[in-house]
């Protein structure tokens, strides 16, 4: 399979991620076109994780209906409220110069090309999948979501037996799985391609945009650090694997850039209460992408609150309405609070906190500086322009409250990494499980804006010392209007192109590498080889509809219901197993002599077994008494084989 021939599967993705939340911010709240395709992927997430909740309490199954009569209603009264809201507003600001379309356009189109051809190359084929730990929920709960007609978050987690679980990504998945009808891993390279390739660029272009404003040069820069990072989106797709979080990280600038608006802290060209009405609509998408999401975007609203609260203050003083001041000030107290109580709620249980750190706390106050986490290689490119970007904000050419947000991610990281395991340490960072590579992927977020300042000082130094002589140059020497915009745009194209080559170095590409690893499909391959693939393909001929398999679920087994839709009897190494299911595993084997074995063989529809060996996932050892030694237990007969991966027929019970 080429990903050309996956073309379609792509085409879903975007549609799905792009289509409803676009139509959202285009028809109902009017945003410029880059701005609404910005926010669009949030919305649509919201969109579609309440559609689901909503569809599962109606009894209704899951499809795209729900999430279409959503976004029409959706549609319909953001417009009403728009409507409302500003018929009686000024007009907003004059357009933009019709050329920063054409830039915007190829920093979109650039920056999905440099990311995306990282992704494919970590993917390499388009039916690989992930061969870690936590796929094997990822893949079942598509599957899972299919059978059960659910995709709430409230019915996603029972697979496994838990109850509320982030499901965003895997509702995303099931919608383009459906549409498109192709295998599992397929649906998932899809989507997680568009999701790394154009929705985490198109946010961080509009979070810079939001921040040094709607110009060529911040915009070009912005696309090109999108793609500069071995901590985003990469490394998110190859450990874990956090899919989830994969999805919540990538929705953050977009959040970030609302949030700017919502502010008053950004050049105001739409109306306030639309845009807090937009905050609202995008809060479901990135707390059910995932809620560390939300968690970090609360942690990045400290600096913009605080320089919202000083800029009111500061207004209402100097026009003598004190009272109005001390409101501002008692708004942000509750808000303190308020976020001290969601650091709190949000910490999971003690024994989850399993990351320690590993490097002192110098060492990661470099590894920020250097854009260079979890001992990866330094991104000079990207080092040299943050340092530009420190230098930015000395010279107050960009708000003080971006180097916030720098300071808040890193001090997370430094935590995570660097403080001494304990109390301390838990409370900042729990809300992550204290996992040093959860907060790695939110440095791309606080680095990319600082940089992207620095790059733009860089050229605009450039351009007085350097470019605005040489126009004068030219046009004493009578070169035309057009061929003096003609080599501008060279000029600027050299100087994007110098930062693509600086910022595309080994940080980047030993984050492909090692993504890629996880991803071949071959023999000794962690989770599933290619002999224990290639048998699970022949199944249909082999094992009747309605028939469950049992294996020992750490070896991969549990994956022949992802990738060949037969359903196991454990979908999950960590689901919640019944008397029965104990049953089997501590004694199938002796199924000729033991009276309860056949009853509850019965009892779960349990009639094949799918020996992977001994190799587990994480290189541990989990024994199942009653699967060991079975092709000389009597119990069953051998039915297919590939190498050293068995599919047995019980007999025992007849």
């Amino acid at each position: 399979m080429t990903w050309i021939s996956v073309t379609p599967q792509i085409i879903a993705a975007l549609g799905i991620i792009l289509v409803p939340g676009g139509l959202l911010a285009f028809a109902g709240f009017r945003l410029r076109w880059l701005a609404a395709l910005a926010v669009a992927p949030v919305l649509s997430v919201s969109l579609v994780t309440v559609a689901a909740v909503a569809a599962d309490l109606a009894g209704i199954p899951w499809s795209l209906l729900p999430v279409a009569v959503l976004t029409v209603l959706a549609t319909a009264v953001t417009a009403g409220l728009r409507f409302i809201w500003t018929r009686r507003e000024t007009a907003p600001a004059a357009a933009a110069d019709p050329a920063i379309h054409l830039v915007e356009a190829a920093a979109v189109l650039g920056a999905a090309w440099l990311v995306g051809r990282r992704l494919i190359f970590a993917f390499g084929h388009p039916e690989n999948f992930s061969q870690t730990f936590d796929n094997i929920f990822h893949l079942n709960a598509i599957r899972y979501i299919a059978e059960t007609g659910s995709a709430s978050s409230f019915s996603v987690g029972g697979m496994t037996g838990i109850g509320f679980y982030p499901a965003g990504w895997h509702g995303l998945v099931s919608l383009v799985n459906s549409l498109a009808a192709s295998p599992i891993p397929v649906s998932v390279n899809a989507v997680n391609l568009v999701i790394g390739a154009v929705v985490w660029p198109l946010g961080c272009i509009f979070l810079v945009q939001q921040i040094a404003g709607r110009k060529a040069v911040p915009t070009l820069i912005a696309a090109v650090l999108s793609g500069a990072f071995g901590a985003f989106p990469l490394l998110l797709v190859d450990f874990g694997v956090l899919y989830p979080n994969f999805l919540g990280v990538s929705l953050i600038p977009a959040v970030l850039g609302i949030l700017i608006s919502v502010l008053g802290l950004a050049r105001r060209t739409y109306s306030l209460r639309l845009m807090w009405f937009l905050l609202i609509l995008a809060v479901p998408g990135l707390g059910l992408g995932h809620p560390s999401a939300f968690l970090a975007v609360t942690a990045f609203s400290v600096p913009l609150v605080i320089a919202a609260v000083i800029r009111r203050v500061r207004i209402e003083y100097s026009n003598e309405r004190a009272v109005r001041a001390w409101l501002y000030i008692l708004a942000f107290v509750l808000y303190a609070v308020g976020v001290v109580m969601l650091w709190n709620a949000v910490r999971p249980e003690e024994d989850t906190l399993i990351w320690s750190p590993y490097q002192t706390q110098a060492q990661a106050m470099g590894e920020v500086l250097a854009s260079a986490p979890l001992l990866s290689a330094v991104s000079w490119g990207v080092l040299v322009l943050s340092l530009f970007g420190f230098a930015a904000l000395i010279l107050r050419r960009a708000p003080w409250w971006t180097a916030g947000i720098y300071l808040i991610g890193g001090f997370l990281y430094v935590v995570a990494t660097g403080a001494p395991d304990g109390d301390f340490r838990d409370l900042i960072t729990g809300g992550w499980y204290t996992d040093n590579s959860r907060l790695a992927a939110l440095l791309p977020v606080v680095i990319l804006p600082v940089a992207a300042v620095g790059g733009t000082l860089i050229v605009e130094g450039l351009d007085k010392a350097l470019w605005r002589p040489a126009v004068t140059w030219m046009s004493a020497r009578g070169w035309r209007a057009d061929m003096v915009r003609g080599a501008t745009a060279a000029a600027l194209l050299l100087v994007v192109l110098a930062a693509t080559v600086s910022t595309q170095t080994e940080n980047v590409r030993n984050a492909a590498r090692s993504a890629a690893t996880n991803y071949l499909l071959v023999e000794g391959a962690p989770l599933v080889s290619r002999d224990e693939y290639e048998l699970m393909e022949r199944l249909d001929e082999e094992v009747e509809e309605g028939a469950r398999v049992v294996g020992n679920p750490w070896t991969g087994s549990s994956l022949v219901y992802a990738l060949a839709g037969h359903r196991p009897m454990q979908l999950h190494t960590i689901a919640a197993l019944g008397p029965e299911e104990d049953e089997i595993y501590a004694d199938l084997r002796n199924a000729l002599t033991d009276p309860e074995v056949c009853p509850a063989l019965e009892a779960e529809q349990v009639g094949y077994v799918l020996d992977f060996g001994d190799q587990e996932i994480h290189g541990r050892t989990h024994p199942y008494p009653g699967l060991e030694d079975l092709e000389s237990s009597g119990a069953v007969e051998l039915v297919d084989s590939e190498g050293e991966a068995k599919l047995y027929r019980i007999t025992a019970c007849g």
